[in-house]
């Protein structure tokens, strides 16, 4: 039997044709599940999320139900068939041909994998179950099917900007490295995202980075928020993420869980970083000045929560993250001391490390494409968790 090609367009009955007699396998939630002895194709369309299926990264894709299905005896995972979910999984390979909006035919992109993510039924969707796709969808596909935007893609600016950290800077330089880095990923910044009025209302005094950074873009919480939190002057509804005083100096950026913190002195043109793990412990100097800190913040969110390609090893050996850096370069900040994070970027790749061990490292890597990743193609191996390359 002959194998569907890469990015072909197929009407329905030709993408079924591809593993058997359609009156063989079974067809659940409108169809958009046909389920062979040996083989799941998923027939999805493809739109706006999360009310439609959707890609969440070159190598994600979420398929949502858009109807209240109930195909499964599962608890949890009814709306979706459980010939895609979990071990269950196995015993079949899984094909994806996705209806662009407007369309009446299908576009074939590979195989998912068995689905270990999915979200319950709320007022957005009917539910929705996430799948790894084979191999990552390139970004000129993407756009055609369901109108991907990465937005400009002109990192020399920013490799510029970053580049001048190798001499003697002042805040406001440093500053402008920062405006630079968030307009390339997250597009131009408008008047209505700084914060105003009361919402900069603080109990204590607010340094200029910090004070620069909210009248600029304080209400875009998602730029230096997701997989860290930084703290902001007020928030009645989450106190937990207000700043706040602590020992004597200003708690303004979170870990995630809380199990790292960061203060800075409450007033100072660019005020040195402290650090510490538990609430117990002494503060200690970073090293680094709070507008370096929030330069490295916008590249950790960068990578961790808005690119869409990219990929992550927990324990990279050293010599291969040497090789790496040999392209995408160490930003001239000196390594956060929680667990001696380090920052490199280059030619529209970002990326940090993380010790873990002798000589080993926790690596993220990640672009608006697929295109400034090619270079890591040779290193990639079993070490890499995720890959969307």
């Amino acid at each position: 039997m002959s194998e569907p090609n890469l990015y072909q367009v197929y009407s329905r009955e030709e993408a079924i044709a591809f593993f058997g007699s359609g009156s063989s396998a079974r067809s659940l939630c409108d169809g958009e599940w046909v389920i062979f002895p040996d083989t799941v194709v998923c027939m999805a369309a493809v739109g706006d999320p999360p009310k439609r299926s959707f890609f969440g990264s070159g190598s994600q894709f979420y398929w949502v139900a858009e109807r209240p299905y109930r195909v499964s005896e599962d608890k949890y995972t009814y709306f979706v068939p459980e010939e895609a979910v979990g071990l269950r999984a196995k015993v079949r390979t899984r094909h994806l041909f996705v209806q662009p909006q407007g369309s009446s035919s299908y576009v074939y992109l590979g195989q998912l994998g068995a689905s270990y993510m999915q979200q319950a039924p709320s007022a957005v969707n009917h539910g929705m179950a996430r799948f790894e796709l084979k191999p990552t969808l390139p970004s000129d596909v993407w756009k055609e099917l369901a109108g991907f935007d990465p937005g400009a893609l002109n990192h020399e600016p920013v490799d510029r900007a970053l580049d001048g950290l190798r001499g003697r800077t002042d805040v406001a330089y440093r500053l402008g490295i920062l405006k630079t880095l968030v307009e390339y990923w997250h597009g131009p910044i408008r008047a209505e995202d700084g914060l105003r009025g009361e919402e900069l209302c603080s109990s204590t005094p607010i340094p200029h980075p910090l004070g620069w950074w909210y009248e600029w873009a304080g209400r875009r919480r998602e730029i230096m928020s997701g997989q860290n939190i930084l703290l902001v002057p007020r928030d009645p509804a989450h106190p937990y993420c207000q700043l706040k005083e602590e020992d004597g100096r200003l708690l303004y950026y979170l870990e995630n869980q809380a199990v790292y913190r960061w203060a800075t002195m409450a007033e100072g043109e660019d005020p040195l970083v402290f650090g510490r793990w538990e609430m117990n412990d002494p503060w200690e100097e970073e090293g680094i000045k709070l507008s370096e800190h929030l330069i490295g913040a916008c590249i950790l969110e960068a990578v961790t929560c808005h690119s869409k390609y990219g990929a992550a090893a927990a324990c990279l050996d050293g010599s291969t993250l040497s090789n790496i850096t040999q392209v995408v370069t160490p930003v001239s900040i000196d390594p956060w001391k929680w667990n001696q994070t380090r920052f490199y970027v280059g030619n529209g790749a970002f990326m940090y490390s993380m010790e873990n061990g002798e000589d080993v490292y926790s690596v993220w890597i990640g672009a608006k494409t697929e295109k400034p990743l090619q270079f890591l193609k040779p290193y990639l191996d079993d070490a890499w968790e995720y890959v969307a390359v």
